[in-house]
Protein backbone atom coordinates (compact mmCIF):
# COMPACT_ATOMS: atom_id res chain seq x y z
CA UNK A 1 0.00 0.00 0.00
CA UNK A 2 2.88 2.39 0.67
CA UNK A 3 4.42 2.04 -2.39
CA UNK A 4 1.04 3.08 -4.75
CA UNK A 5 0.75 5.86 -2.14
CA UNK A 6 4.10 6.78 -3.16
CA UNK A 7 4.35 6.25 -6.45
CA UNK A 8 0.83 6.67 -7.93
CA UNK A 9 -0.89 9.68 -5.54
CA UNK A 10 2.70 11.40 -5.18
CA UNK A 11 2.01 11.38 -1.16
CA UNK A 12 3.14 11.08 1.68
CA UNK A 13 2.81 7.89 3.53
CA UNK A 14 3.90 8.96 7.39
CA UNK A 15 2.43 12.27 7.36
CA UNK A 16 -0.30 11.84 4.17
CA UNK A 17 -1.82 8.97 4.82
CA UNK A 18 -0.81 6.24 7.23
CA UNK A 19 -2.65 8.02 10.29
CA UNK A 20 -5.80 8.45 8.22
CA UNK A 21 -5.48 5.16 6.99
CA UNK A 22 -5.66 3.26 10.36
CA UNK A 23 -8.65 5.56 11.44
CA UNK A 24 -10.54 4.97 8.15
CA UNK A 25 -9.73 1.19 8.42
CA UNK A 26 -11.12 1.24 12.11
CA UNK A 27 -14.23 3.19 11.47
CA UNK A 28 -15.50 1.90 8.32
CA UNK A 29 -16.37 -1.23 6.94
CA UNK A 30 -16.00 -4.72 7.77
CA UNK A 31 -13.38 -7.38 7.50
CA UNK A 32 -12.67 -10.19 6.64
CA UNK A 33 -9.41 -12.89 8.00
CA UNK A 34 -8.57 -15.33 5.49
CA UNK A 35 -7.49 -18.51 7.32
CA UNK A 36 -5.64 -21.88 6.34
CA UNK A 37 -5.05 -24.89 8.33
CA UNK A 38 -5.40 -22.27 11.25
CA UNK A 39 -2.53 -19.24 10.36
CA UNK A 40 -3.55 -15.89 8.57
CA UNK A 41 -2.95 -15.80 5.28
CA UNK A 42 -4.56 -12.48 4.24
CA UNK A 43 -7.21 -10.43 4.96
CA UNK A 44 -10.23 -8.45 2.93
CA UNK A 45 -11.47 -4.89 4.11
CA UNK A 46 -15.42 -3.97 2.32
CA UNK A 47 -18.14 -1.57 2.66
CA UNK A 48 -21.68 -1.88 1.66
CA UNK A 49 -23.02 1.02 -0.01
CA UNK A 50 -26.81 1.79 -0.55
CA UNK A 51 -26.27 4.15 -3.65
CA UNK A 52 -25.43 1.82 -5.91
CA UNK A 53 -26.58 -0.76 -3.81
CA UNK A 54 -22.69 -2.74 -4.21
CA UNK A 55 -20.49 -4.28 -1.75
CA UNK A 56 -17.49 -2.08 -2.37
CA UNK A 57 -14.29 -3.99 -2.18
CA UNK A 58 -11.40 -1.65 0.00
CA UNK A 59 -8.81 -4.22 -0.16
CA UNK A 60 -8.18 -8.21 -0.66
CA UNK A 61 -4.62 -9.04 1.02
CA UNK A 62 -3.59 -12.67 0.62
CA UNK A 63 0.33 -13.32 1.44
CA UNK A 64 2.53 -13.94 -1.41
CA UNK A 65 3.17 -18.07 -1.25
CA UNK A 66 -0.57 -18.33 -0.55
CA UNK A 67 -1.53 -16.45 -3.57
CA UNK A 68 -2.71 -17.80 -7.11
CA UNK A 69 -4.12 -21.16 -4.99
CA UNK A 70 -7.50 -19.96 -5.16
CA UNK A 71 -8.32 -18.38 -2.07
CA UNK A 72 -8.93 -14.53 -3.91
CA UNK A 73 -11.36 -16.36 -6.12
CA UNK A 74 -12.97 -17.81 -2.44
CA UNK A 75 -13.20 -14.67 -0.94
CA UNK A 76 -14.77 -13.34 -4.68
CA UNK A 77 -17.61 -16.15 -4.64
CA UNK A 78 -17.96 -15.08 -0.77
CA UNK A 79 -18.75 -11.56 -1.37
CA UNK A 80 -21.11 -12.62 -4.26
CA UNK A 81 -23.52 -14.80 -2.14
CA UNK A 82 -22.74 -11.98 0.78
CA UNK A 83 -23.98 -9.13 -1.56
CA UNK A 84 -26.83 -11.60 -2.68
CA UNK A 85 -28.23 -12.40 1.08
CA UNK A 86 -27.96 -8.32 1.34
CA UNK A 87 -30.07 -7.64 -2.18
CA UNK A 88 -27.49 -5.78 -3.15
CA UNK A 89 -26.42 -5.53 -7.38
CA UNK A 90 -22.63 -4.89 -7.72
CA UNK A 91 -19.54 -6.20 -6.10
CA UNK A 92 -17.28 -3.69 -6.91
CA UNK A 93 -13.28 -2.43 -6.55
CA UNK A 94 -10.85 0.35 -7.82
CA UNK A 95 -7.98 -1.63 -9.39
CA UNK A 96 -4.48 0.31 -9.66
CA UNK A 97 -3.85 0.68 -13.96
CA UNK A 98 -0.59 -0.61 -13.02
CA UNK A 99 -1.40 -3.63 -10.97
CA UNK A 100 -1.27 -6.31 -13.99
CA UNK A 101 -1.79 -9.27 -11.68
CA UNK A 102 -4.71 -7.33 -10.12
CA UNK A 103 -6.65 -6.56 -12.94
CA UNK A 104 -5.89 -10.05 -14.49
CA UNK A 105 -7.61 -11.25 -11.60
CA UNK A 106 -10.88 -9.60 -11.04
CA UNK A 107 -10.83 -10.37 -15.30
CA UNK A 108 -10.45 -13.85 -14.43
CA UNK A 109 -13.09 -13.28 -11.68
CA UNK A 110 -15.82 -11.71 -14.68
CA UNK A 111 -15.46 -8.32 -13.46
CA UNK A 112 -16.07 -6.01 -16.01
CA UNK A 113 -13.86 -2.14 -16.08
CA UNK A 114 -16.65 0.42 -15.94
CA UNK A 115 -14.34 3.70 -15.48
CA UNK A 116 -11.38 4.75 -15.55
CA UNK A 117 -9.84 7.45 -13.15
CA UNK A 118 -6.05 9.01 -13.12
CA UNK A 119 -4.52 6.00 -11.19
CA UNK A 120 -7.16 3.25 -11.54
CA UNK A 121 -10.30 1.52 -13.03
CA UNK A 122 -13.06 0.33 -11.52
CA UNK A 123 -14.00 -2.36 -12.05
CA UNK A 124 -17.77 -4.86 -10.88
CA UNK A 125 -19.69 -7.62 -11.51
CA UNK A 126 -23.11 -7.67 -11.43
CA UNK A 127 -24.72 -10.38 -8.26
CA UNK A 128 -25.54 -13.43 -10.51
CA UNK A 129 -29.38 -14.68 -10.04
CA UNK A 130 -27.54 -18.22 -9.25
CA UNK A 131 -26.66 -16.71 -6.05
CA UNK A 132 -30.10 -15.59 -4.90
CA UNK A 133 -31.16 -17.40 -1.96
CA UNK A 134 -33.76 -20.30 -3.05
CA UNK A 135 -33.50 -24.55 -3.53
CA UNK A 136 -34.15 -26.44 -6.35
CA UNK A 137 -34.86 -29.92 -6.86
CA UNK A 138 -34.29 -31.74 -9.85
CA UNK A 139 -37.11 -34.16 -10.88
CA UNK A 140 -36.77 -37.29 -12.70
Amino acid sequence: MERIVTNEWNADWEKDVEPNFVNLWKAQGEKKIIKVDNSRVGYFWFEQHSGPKEIFINSIQIVEQFQRKGLGTEVINWLLKEASNRNLEFVRAVVQKNNVHARQFFEKNKFESVEETKSGVLVERRVDLLFLNFTFSLLP
